[in-house]
């Protein structure tokens, strides 16, 4: 009864908002991109900003499948872009950049590059504290990240070593100051009455410690900072792979206890607390043999965004070589419990680490809409998945997660350059991805 109530919904909806826009003619320009399918089946929002997301994820794709269509479609989205606004570039495009053959064949986006790069390391020389004591984690870490493999970068293509030094002393600078700002035990408990946010990070890096602004985090998961954890501990594992400084190896090893949570499903715990796919303090944690922490990683009724954006942070601890140190200080500072045998062991380490960015590829491959009538998030009380996405609107893409009946541009694009990024090659499922965001395109 309940999924013919929801297949009505979703045929409502298809009959009474505007459908997504179907392809146009090669004739045709870009004039942006919808940022949302709302759950029930609106397109809204188009605009620059959808473009932008578009272009991300169509680009990501591309490198994978080299399909003259999505070449053709990144490419009209660029220039709409460009024609927007001519410099347009940001951390999370830079990033892009530098691990994408495409992008790197675009002039325009590798001059805005650079003035990008000249920009941001006269703000590290000039005033570092802007840097280093203001905003969230997340920018502070895509930061570190981004000058890391700008300098790297440059040393591929014999680049200018001054500016290469002024890179490499600008990721140190952040990434002595993430370091610095993880969690140790003792803090945790101090802080949040709650031992589990050992190896975390504060949200704001303003201060000398940083806070966590007004998230209520004596009760909600750690997993909730998870796009937080997972930049921070990406940077420091890319910043450990280039400088091989201690510090930066142990503080991604403490933050990686939190990604350690088994491959294995378990459908219904996901919905154990409230609201929707929110678990509080109270749910399970211990998961597996190797104590993890995560436990939207275990449900399918998590966000594709997150679980894509997961993987990169595991690839990042893996191909760096990462090692989980011995120390019983350092395991008392910055570890719950005793790490396994499993963990300890670096070989183990890292085919474990294989083994999750897999499952993290898996996931993203089982969730792409359409799913099975059966599928486990469907006909429980507190999802508003709004159908299996047998439909015009929703084929191919990926709902929001944790309930959330929604489609964004914005964990999407997430979801689709994570995948990549973390190793994730299914063509068919990048082609299907593709038509997605194409009828996500407006032309006129």
């Amino acid at each position: 009864m309940l999924r013919a109530l929801l297949t009505a919904g979703v045929t409502a909806a298809l009959l009474l908002g505007p459908a997504a826009p179907a392809p146009a003619a090669t004739t045709s320009q870009v004039t942006g991109a919808y940022l949302q399918i709302t759950a029930d089946g609106v397109a809204t929002g188009r605009g620059f900003e959808g473009a932008t997301h578009a272009f991300a994820a169509v680009a990501a794709i591309y490198d994978v499948t080299g399909a003259p269509e999505q070449r053709r479609t990144a490419d009209e989205l660029l220039d709409y872009i460009l024609r927007q606004r001519p410099g347009h570039m940001n951390t999370d495009i830079a990033l892009q950049l530098l691990r994408s053959p495409y992008l790197q064949g675009d002039p325009r986006l590798v001059g805005n590059l650079e003035q990008f790069l000249t920009s941001l390391l006269d703000l590290c020389a000039t005033r570092p504290d802007t840097v280093l004591r203001s905003g969230d984690i997340r920018t502070l870490t895509g930061r570190a990240e981004l000058l890391v493999g700008y300098a790297q970068y440059l040393e591929q293509r014999s680049g200018d070593r001054a500016r290469i030094e002024a890179a490499d002393t600008a990721a140190r600078a952040i990434l002595d100051r993430v370091a610095a700002l993880q969690y140790t035990r003792q803090e945790a408990v101090q802080l949040f009455r709650n031992d589990r946010y050992v190896g975390a990070f504060p949200h704001f890096v303003t201060g000398d410690d940083g806070t966590m602004g007004t998230w209520d985090v004596e009760h909600w998961a750690p997993a909730m900072l998870s796009l937080d954890q997972y930049a921070a501990v990406r940077a420091l594992a890319v910043g450990y792979g280039r400088f091989r400084t201690s510090t930066y190896n142990d503080a991604a090893a403490a933050g990686t206890r939190h990604l350690l949570g088994t491959t294995q499903i378990d459908p219904e715990l996901v919905y154990a607390g409230a609201p929707a796919g929110f678990p509080l303090d109270g749910a399970t944690y211990e998961i597996g043999e190797e104590t993890g922490e995560h436990p939207y990683l275990i449900t399918y009724g998590w966000s594709p965004n997150a679980i894509a954006q997961l993987g990169t942070a595991l690839r990042a601890v893996r191909d760096n070589r990462v090692m989980v140190p011995q120390s019983p200080a350092w395991q008392a500072a910055y570890w719950r419990g005793t790490p396994p045998r499993s963990v300890l062991a670096p070989g183990l380490f890292w085919l474990g680490l294989d083994a999750k960015v897999r499952y993290t590829h898996r996931f993203i491959e089982a969730t792409q809409l359409p799913v099975g009538a059966g599928f486990p998030w469907l006909d429980l009380e507190r999802t508003t998945f709004p159908g299996t996405g047998d439909d015009p609107v929703r084929r191919d893409g990926w709902y929001d997660g944790s309930g959330r009946g929604a489609m964004s541009a914005v964990y999407s694009r997430l979801a689709m350059t994570g995948y990549v990024q973390s190793g994730g090659r299914d063509v068919d499922l990048l082609n299907r991805a593709g038509h997605w965001w194409e009828r996500m395109v407006v032309r006129s």
